[in-house]
């Protein structure tokens, strides 16, 4: 048995960069090999240490689903993709999903894979521009590089200085699609925000930028230095190169490319169930204009597989329709909605659809009415129920009154010689706690007056780790801040001073009525007493 648990390889031929990634389970394997049967795999050449050899699927029940080498017994020519995970397929995602994006734009690129492989991919744009998709997390990113916009791969690490200078890098991430494949999305990150994500339809590339939801007016980011001088025109900002697409020998335009990127999103489309419509219309429209028989032959599979597909649409939305006309429930509705999102459906399924979700709106308002008639039914009964239950109590507490007003009596004057002990008690607890705080205030004040900085009761709190000081109020504070003060020279500055500094209005207050306990003179102008308070801070500061 081939131990080499391989999760990716490409499609066709060796030298292809048209990825594949294994499914693990057993049912999306089966699922995998109908979808591509007729496509022969391969250990390629674009991926890091790949044999070029031919693969075929294991299926297994006791590991996960996998790729092996053909026909192999675990011997035969070496192998330096062994311990590579799907990680190592993403130079090739990015550049099929990339392609698929630029040309929904009208763009066309040339891609090419710098070493080492799996480390980046270039996307030479036709009008000279280039993106870079820096994908190696062990390496640092060249943001002086000549790349037009550069945007990083899963997990790669931008400096934090690099991020400020520029306001933004460009991210993007893959997820696993079920039964084989992967989907990818845009993501911007902004200095202290993280990173907002999109999906390629929501990004445009303008000769500006790169427009996101967070950037919707983009304007690509400065470079962290000046650029090479052949990069620059004559006033010293760098231009962008027009350059015509580059035809076949024989003179015929890039229509391959155009037939793949169809083949591409009608299997996008069909693992998605999304959009199976319009991709079908796009094969259409290319075979009326294709010569190669090659070409041909690859777009009337891909027709073949996407009219399959919605055929079994259209029979389930047939279904879904019939079963709406006898019983139109909410599940329904929305299995239509979905089936019908694509596009290919005709007038009369749409007023099926109509008809039924206002039957359903009619139904649901019928049950709203009688749900509301029974609600007011049985308020009616509790209410009934509740007067004579009220009644009973009354007749009960009639009887009892009496006995309660003797028990009241008796029990009045014991209560009233408790609480007045508990309060006073209670007084005396109180007193001694705010006693208690007191140094702990004090050494406070005196810290915040060497550190020369005003303090707050929450910052008081916080250093001494009373938490009692948060629970005083007003007349408590000025009972904590008398006792502080109780040891003050009549001539020596107030270390409450230090709370006042703070400059708050009720800072100022508690400072004003605790002057006045002391039988000291402050200013009634707020001003006057910060910069009072200020001065005595400063005289803090030297020993008493």
């Amino acid at each position: 048995m081939d131990r080499r648990l391989i999760q990716t390889a490409v499609f066709d031929s060796a030298d292809s960069d048209d990825p594949a990634v294994c499914p693990e389970t057993v049912h999306e394997l089966e699922a995998f090999r109908i979808e591509h049967e007729g496509q022969t795999i391969w250990c390629g050449t674009k991926f890091e240490g790949g044999c070029g050899r031919r693969l075929t699927t294991r299926l297994c029940t006791d590991k996960i689903c996998h790729f092996a080498h053909y026909g192999s017994d675990g011997s035969g020519g070496p192998c330096g993709r062994t311990t590579k995970d799907k990680d190592s397929a993403n130079h090739l995602f990015a550049k099929a999903h990339l392609a698929s994006w630029l040309h929904a734009q009208g763009l066309t690129a040339r891609f090419s894979y710098p070493e080492p492989l799996g480390s980046a991919v270039i996307a030479h744009l036709d009008d000279g521009r280039t993106l870079l998709v820096h994908l190696d997390r062990n390496n640092p990113v060249d943001w002086n590089s000549d790349a037009w916009e550069v945007i990083l791969g899963p997990g790669v690490r931008v400096p934090a200085t690099i991020l400020e200078q520029r306001g933004y890098v460009q991210r993007l991430s893959f997820k696993d699609r079920p039964g084989g494949g992967r989907s990818m999305k845009f993501g911007t990150e902004h200095p202290g925000k993280g990173t907002e994500w999109d999906a390629p339809d929501d990004v445009t590339l303008t000769p500006k930028g790169m427009n996101t939801t967070t950037r919707p007016d983009a304007v690509r980011a400065p470079l962290t230095s000046r650029p090479p001088l052949h990069m620059l025109g004559e006033a010293g900002v760098r231009t962008i190169v027009t350059v015509d697409p580059k035809p076949y020998a024989d003179g015929t335009a890039r229509q391959e490319d155009a037939v793949k990127l169809a083949v591409m999103h009608i299997d996008r489309a069909l693992r998605e169930n999304h959009r199976v419509y319009a991709a079908v219309q796009a094969v259409k429209r290319l075979l009326q204009e294709e010569k190669r028989p090659e070409n041909i032959a690859r777009l009337r599979m891909a027709l073949d597989r996407g009219e399959k597909r919605l055929d079994l649409g259209a029979q389930e939305l047939d279904e879904v329709l019939r079963q709406l006309q006898h019983n139109p429930t909410a599940l329904l509705l929305a299995k239509a909605d979905k089936l019908m999102a694509d596009g290919n459906v005709s007038d009369a399924q749409r007023e099926i659809l109509r008809l039924a979700r206002q039957q359903h709106r009619s139904t649901q308002a019928e049950h709203r009415r009688t749900d509301a008639e029974r609600a007011a039914a049985k308020e009616r009964q509790w209410q009934q129920e509740l007067r004579r239950r009220q009644a009973e109590r009354a007749r009960a507490y009639a009887q009892e009154e009496a006995e309660r007003r003797e028990q009241a009596a008796r029990a009045e004057k014991e209560r009233a010689a408790r609480d007045r002990a508990a309060r006073l008690q209670a007084e005396k607890d109180h007193a001694e706690k705010l006693c208690y705080l007191a140094p702990f205030v004090l050494g406070a004040l005196k810290k915040a007056a060497r550190e020369e900085r005003s303090a707050t009761w929450q910052e008081i709190r916080e250093r001494t780790g009373q938490r009692e000081l948060a629970r005083l109020d007003r007349r408590d504070r000025l009972a904590v801040l008398e006792a502080v003060e109780k040891n003050t020279s009549p001539g020596a500055p107030l270390w409450s001073a230090v709370l006042a500094a703070a400059g708050t209005q009720e800072a100022l207050h508690l400072y004003r009525d605790l002057a006045e306990r002391l039988e000291r003179h402050v200013p009634d102008d707020d001003t006057e007493l910060l910069a009072q308070v200020t001065a005595e801070c400063a005289l803090l500061r030297r020993p008493w």
